[in-house]
C-alpha cells in the first residue's frame, strides 16, 4: 500500500512538473517568439480538478498493480497510454472550464506531454523501481512457481526472471510432457517430473504458481493440466496464447512483456457485486417496461397455436449449485420426453457428435442439437430470436439470475461436468454471457466453460456492458440459437 501510495505521489508531482515544465520552455526561455505570458491561477485550477482523475487513468491502466510495478517495460507502455489520454483530458478540461489557454498556446500542452512523459518514467524506473527493489529484498521469501514445459518457452520464461531482479519468482522445478527429459536440467533447474505429477511436484516444492509455458500440450492437454492444478488449489497462469479463446476487447497481463491469462479463484469484490446487482436491477426494469407489450403478444400467439400454459419453468442449478426455477416462454409441446435433451446434453458436455438432423456430416466437429421434433412452430420462431428467454427478466429482479453470466445448467447435466467444470457456477448465472456473443452453440462445451471462468475472473462493469451491446447483433442474426 505504501508502494502505490508513493507511486500516485510521483504521478502528480510528474503532472504539475510537466506542465510547469512545458511553459516555462515555451514563455522563458527565449526559444519562441512573443511576449511572456505569466501562468495564472485559472490554469493551475485546471490541473487540480484533473488531479484526481489523472490517478484513476493510471489506476485503470494498471499502474498501481504490484505486477505491473515488478516490470519496465509493462510500466512505460502503461506510463504512456495514461500521459496521452490524460492531456486529451486536459483539453476536454480546458473547454469546460473555459480555459482557452491549452487552446490557444498549444505548444505548452505539447511540452507538458514530453516532460510529463519523461518526469513519470524517471521517477518509476529509478525512484519506484529502487524501493520496489528493497521491498523485495527484505521479503521473507519470494514466490515459488513450476514451469509447465521444459521447451523453448519455459527457457525464455526462466531467463527473464532470472534477469528482471524485480520479479518476486524463483522458479523450484520444470514439469514436461515429454518423458525423456526428466532428470535434465533447465539452467540449474531440475525437470522433475511429467505433467500427470504436477499436483505432487508442487506439493513437495511447496510451490505457490504454476506456470504453463507448453504450446505442444495442445487445448485438451492444457484443460487437463489445469483441471488437475484447480483440484490442488493453485493460481495457474498460462504463457502466450496457448489457447485461443481471448475476445476482442479484453485485456490480457503481461510478465516482463510476455501475455499471460490468469485462471484465478477469487470472485469479484464485494463492491464490485453490489454495483453489478444495481445495474442488474436497473437493465431488468427498463426492458420489463419496454417488452412489455410483446410479453403480451407471445403469450397469446403460443395459447393460440398450442394447448397449455404460456411459460416453461424449469429446476436449474445456480450460483454456488443453489436450486431456483427459472422461467422461459414455452417453445415444446406439452408431455415431451427429455430423453433426446439428456443425450444431447451428456455428448455435448463430452464433446462427443450429436445432431438430429443430419447423421452424415464429418464427425470430427461437434454437432448441436438442430433439429428437435418436441418444437411448436412458435417455439421455434422464440428460440430463434432468443425471445423465449425474455421472462428470465423475472429471475434477475429476484435475484437469482443476472443479466450477464454463465448459462444455468440443469442439474442432471452436472453429473457430467468435469470437477474444473463446476468452477462455472461460482458466478450467478445469466441472459446472456461471452459463450452467447462468441458463437453459442459452435463453441465446444469446454470452451464455453472457459469463456464463462474467463469473464468470472475479469469481471467488470465495463465488460458487462461491451456483451449486452454485443448480444443485439447476435439475436437478430440468430448465430447459433436453435
Amino acid at each position: 500500500m505504501q508502494l502505490v501510495i508513493v507511486a500516485m505521489a510521483l504521478d502528480a508531482v510528474a503532472l504539475f512538473g510537466g506542465f510547469l515544465a512545458g511553459h516555462w520552455v515555451r514563455f522563458s526561455t527565449g526559444l519562441f517568439q512573443g511576449p511572456p505570458e505569466f501562468l495564472r491561477l485559472e490554469h493551475l485550477s485546471t490541473l487540480v480538478l484533473l488531479l484526481p482523475l489523472w490517478i484513476v487513468i493510471h489506476g485503470v491502466n494498471g499502474l498501481y498493480r504490484p505486477r505491473v510495478m515488478e516490470t519496465l517495460l509493462d510500466q512505460a507502455a502503461g506510463v504512456i497510454k495514461a500521459v496521452s489520454l490524460g492531456c486529451l483530458v486536459v483539453l476536454a478540461l480546458g473547454f469546460l472550464t473555459r480555459t482557452d489557454y491549452f487552446f490557444e498556446k498549444r505548444l505548452v500542452l505539447l511540452f507538458a506531454f514530453a516532460f510529463t512523459l519523461l518526469l513519470e518514467l524517471l521517477g518509476r524506473f529509478f525512484l519506484l523501481r529502487a524501493l520496489w527493489l528493497r521491498r523485495i529484498a527484505g521479503a521473507r521469501r519470494r514466490q515459488r512457481i513450476v514451469i509447465v514445459g521444459a521447451g523453448v518457452e519455459g527457457t525464455r520464461f526462466l531467463t527473464r526472471v532470472r534477469t528482471n531482479g524485480a520479479l518476486n519468482y524463483e522458479v523450484v522445478a520444470f514439469v514436461d510432457d515429454d518423458e525423456e527429459k526428466v532428470g535434465t536440467s533447465v539452467g540449474d533447474v531440475k525437470v522433475v517430473g511429467v505433467v500427470d505429477t504436477l499436483p505432487e511436484v508442487v506439493r513437495s516444492f511447496q510451490a505457490d504458481q504454476v506456470f504453463v509455458a507448453i504450446p505442444s500440450l495442445g487445448q485438451e492437454g492444457t484443460l487437463a493440466m489445469m483441471s488437475r492444478c484447480m483440484r490442488a488449489g493453485l493460481p495457474v497462469r498460462l504463457v502466450s496464447d496457448i489457447l485461443h479463446l481471448i475476445v476482442a476487447d479484453t485485456a490480457v497481463e503481461t510478465i516482463d512483456g510476455v501475455p499471460t491469462y490468469d485462471i484465478r479463484s477469487e470472485g469479484a469484490p464485494q463492491l464490485g457485486l453490489l454495483i453489478k446487482r444495481l445495474f442488474d436491477l436497473s437493465v431488468a426494469s427498463l426492458l420489463m417496461l419496454l417488452f412489455f407489450p410483446l410479453f403480451l403478444f407471445i403469450a397469446l400467439l403460443i395459447k393460440i397455436f398450442s394447448p397449455g400454459p404460456v411459460l416453461f419453468r424449469q429446476v436449474r442449478a445456480g450460483q454456488f449449485g443453489r436450486e431456483f426455477t427459472m422461467c422461459k416462454f414455452r417453445t415444446m409441446k406439452l408431455e415431451t420426453d427429455d430423453s433426446i435433451h439428456r443425450e444431447y446434453a451428456t455428448n455435448f458436455i463430452a464433446g462427443k457428435p450429436l445432431d438430429f438432423e443430419d447423421q452424415k456430416k464429418d464427425k470430427s466437429q461437434v454437432f448441436k442439437m438442430t433439429k428437435d421434433p418436441r418444437i411448436t412452430p412458435v417455439g421455434a420462431i422464440l428460440r430463434r430470436t432468443s425471445l423465449d428467454e425474455l421472462p428470465q427478466l423475472l429471475n434477475v429482479l429476484k435475484g437469482d439470475m443476472s443479466i450477464v453470466g454463465p448459462r444455468p445448467p440443469i442439474f442432471y447435466e452436472l453429473n457430467h461436468y468435469k470437477e474444473w467444470h463446476k468452477k462455472r457456477l461460482r458466478a450467478k448465472p445469466g441472459l446472456t454471457g461471452l459463450w452467447q456473443v462468441s458463437g453459442r452453440s459452435t463453441v465446444p462445451f469446454d470452451e464455453m466453460v472457459l469463456l464463462d471462468l474467463y469473464y468470472i475472473d475479469h469481471w467488470s462493469l465495463k465488460t458487462d456492458l461491451e456483451i449486452l451491446f454485443r448480444t443485439i447483433p447476435v439475436v437478430f442474426s440468430g448465430e447459433g440459437a436453435y
